[in-house]
């Protein structure tokens, strides 16, 4: 085959009520040169026996079995060590895409050459029922205008776009060590490329993200004030990092640090956010000590 090779990179943990459908989905891809990678996280379901039913029948199929749980940050991040080609995309079990998503991501950094990311139309559903459409459009205006239109409409999903590997490589050797927290690390590491303006837009290419609610997804609802604190902190010395490795410099790099700083709260916490979560945890600790 003539066309570049694409890795797709699959984390899964007990994922046996939708790996098959994301399978399906992916084995028929109209761009067939792709390398389909799946890093089980020590699932306690029928997972394997699924995946390894695929696996015997399509030679495009790797399947990697971690002996036990290792967390989604490092199970994503094998993902991309693990990957042999120039291009590279994760994909969750339970998230759809149309059936040239591949070809037209593909064709997006053929138009688009310096582009590190190339981004889809995401279409979101919340137990199968469709929410919102979010299109990727070309950021127009001032560099600074063009970058604050990349940071404020980013879709978090656009994470599931298509990377080149090795600039994904060098991207999570820093956040991986600088931000080690699953909580907006998506966006986290998308941010050197929009303020880079490195991104290709792909909205003819259909991701559909499904949102399934799960009594498990309650307790991430619950966090506590001085970690969102902590995270906020590590965040913003990231994107701080990140400008300095850009090269801007005077009114252009105090103007980016202005907008950043807004970013900072849309995507991890705002202060009135933390404040008001710190007085409910301090309002709910004195009414535990008063029964008592």
């Amino acid at each position: 085959m003539s066309e570049p090779c694409v890795t797709i990179g699959i984390p899964v943990y007990n994922a046996e009520d939708m790996i098959a459908e994301c399978l399906d989905c992916l084995l028929s891809q109209t761009y067939k040169n792709i390398h389909v990678v799946i890093s089980d996280n020590a699932s306690t379901d029928g997972t394997q026996a699924i995946i390894e039913r695929y696996a015997a029948i399509d030679n495009r199929i790797t399947y990697l079995r971690r002996p036990e749980n290792v967390g989604p940050v490092k199970n994503f991040r094998g993902l991309v060590d693990a990957a042999e080609t120039p291009f590279f995309l994760w994909r969750a079990h339970d998230d759809l895409s149309s059936a040239d998503y591949v070809e037209r991501l593909v064709a997006a950094f053929d138009r688009t050459p310096d582009a590190l990311l190339a981004v889809p139309t995401v279409m979101t559903y919340r137990n199968d029922r469709p929410v919102t459409i979010a299109r990727p459009r070309e950021p127009q205006g001032t560099q600074l205008r063009q970058i604050a239109d990349l940071l404020y409409d980013s879709h978090a999903s656009w994470f599931y776009g298509m990377w080149r590997t090795d600039a994904l490589r060098g991207i999570l050797d820093y956040v991986n060590r600088a931000y080690p927290d699953p909580w907006g690390s998506d966006h986290l590491v998308m941010y050197p490329v929009f303020i880079r303006r490195a991104v290709a837009m792909a909205p003819e290419a259909q991701f559909s993200q499904r949102v399934i609610w799960k009594e498990a997804n309650r307790s991430m609802r619950i966090v506590p004030a001085m970690h969102l604190i902590r995270l906020r902190r590590a965040y913003w010395k990231a994107c701080l990092h990140n400008i300095d490795e850009a090269g801007f410099s005077g009114a252009r790099k105090l103007a980016l640090k202005g907008i950043t700083f807004f970013y900072v709260g849309k995507r991890v916490a705002r202060v009135g956010k933390i404040i008001r979560v710190a007085i409910r945890q301090v309002l709910a600790l004195f009414k535990s000590k008063t029964r008592k």
